[in-house]
């Protein structure tokens, strides 16, 4: 069984938005995610996720410059 609250070494631009298990409706604040990369499923917060992505566009679009 794998550690769901572990995120995968290949970054966010993998991650997929997967239907979660009842058990995991327990935890409303987390998403499942599953790298098409690794094929890792993994627990994250919906915020974290785009937080992420607003990071990554604003260093590609600095580094353009």
């Amino acid at each position: 069984m794998q550690n769901l609250f572990s995120a995968c070494p290949c970054g966010i631009d993998h991650l997929k938005r997967m239907r979660r298990n009842t058990w995991m409706r327990l935890l409303p604040w987390l998403r499942l995610y599953r790298c098409d990369n690794c094929g890792k499923h993994q627990l994250h917060s919906e915020r974290e996720i785009e937080a992420a992505k607003v990071k990554r566009d604003a260093r590609t679009r600095f580094m353009r410059r």
